[in-house]
């Protein structure tokens, strides 16, 4: 009877800990750009960013000096689904990202979270740039 208890107490305590995990909406990116084309602003440029469709809710791509490009899902992931709820670069506050509706705020170089509601990072995407194209997919 005891193990019984034992094994009916541990499951349970598994399956609790299902409703913690966090999930990012899917979605299909495969895309391509060039970055020297005047449509994005200088986004070949170290510290230049440019805004584009596509992911959950747009797509930040960052081109960071050490790393190269950068892309983020533009969701704030409080809450991924509500369309208001979308990062920018906030050029008030030097290397952040901020959300338009709940006010959490994200690391540009790694998408960490720094302050707001949010306790999960931004989702990013992976890059390819050959030096003249950059691939942005999942």
């Amino acid at each position: 009877m005891k193990r019984f208890l034992f094994y009916g107490l541990f499951i349970l305590s598994m399956m609790s800990c299902d409703k913690d995990k966090y999930e990012f909406p899917n979605a299909n990116v495969n895309l391509f750009l060039y970055p020297n084309n005047p449509e994005f602003n200088g986004l070949h440029i170290p510290e230049n960013w440019a805004y584009v469709n596509g992911g959950v809710n747009g797509i930040l791509i960052y081109h960071n000096a050490i790393e190269g490009f950068i892309a983020y899902d533009r969701a704030c992931t409080n809450d991924p689904l509500n369309s208001c709820e979308q990062i920018y670069i906030d050029t008030e506050n030097l290397n952040t990202l901020s959300c338009n509706c709940c006010e959490s705020q994200y690391f540009i170089f790694d998408g960490s979270v720094i302050q707001g509601p949010s306790v999960q990072a931004l989702h990013r995407y992976r890059t390819n740039f050959d030096g003249v194209r950059l691939d942005v997919f999942n």
